[in-house]
């Protein structure tokens, strides 16, 4: 067990840990990318409900 936790924290000082300037900028990008999918989907969503609701209406539905 001790060799164990003797590799863990080897291991542990070799990673490389992204600078505070890399977070903020993958942070962002991750929110931007999801407000720019959330819109997609709901635009999609919006035709497609207005496009069966139109297909509903003309086959009598």
């Amino acid at each position: 067990m001790n060799t164990l936790l003797q590799n863990v924290k080897t291991e542990y000082k070799k990673v490389v840990w992204p600078s505070k300037d890399e977070i903020v900028k993958s942070t962002l990008l991750v929110a931007a990318m999801s407000v720019a999918v959330s819109i997609y989907v709901g635009a999609f969503d919006v035709i497609a409900s207005r496009i069966l609701k139109m297909m509903g209406t003309f086959f009598g539905g």
